[in-house]
């Protein structure tokens, strides 16, 4: 054969050049063809510029320094926001950093007020200082 265009003898709808001797990666659309429809792919890349908190490391200070109980939801919130932004789910990443958040806040205020009750109840306890009288009431 003479070289030139000819149809792609690995798919329906391209053209592709023939040297002489041998094929070239250099391929067209044949005339007249309709190309194929695009494939499904992965799911596009989350927006770089959008940056969303995940508020993984505030809710494991609050684990350990606020009231706990509370700070459990925040932590499964935030590693579910930063699982669904990994993934490219931009949505389901901000409605799961904001619960994390709701919970982290939460937790917070918690253990801000049981901390002020605690040191006030430390503060105004009465020491025995009678070092007979060791019983834990006083009496």
């Amino acid at each position: 054969m003479p070289a030139g265009w000819y149809d792609d003898p690995f798919t329906d709808h391209l053209q592709r050049y023939w040297t002489g001797d041998s094929w070239t990666k250099e391929t067209r659309p044949q005339p007249g063809s309709v190309p194929p429809p695009d494939v499904a792919g992965p799911p596009p890349a989350p927006d770089s510029t959008e940056r969303i908190p995940n508020y993984l490391i505030p809710s494991i200070i609050a684990l350990l320094c606020c009231a706990w109980p509370l700070a459990v939801p925040a932590l499964i919130f935030s590693i579910r926001a930063n699982s669904a932004m990994s993934s490219g789910d931009v949505s389901g990443a901000r409605t799961n950093a904001n619960r994390a958040r709701f919970w982290l806040i939460l937790s917070a205020a918690v253990g801000i007020v049981v901390w002020i009750y605690l040191s006030y109840v430390i503060a105004t306890t009465d020491v025995p200082t009678d070092p007979g009288n060791l019983t834990p009431f006083g009496t």
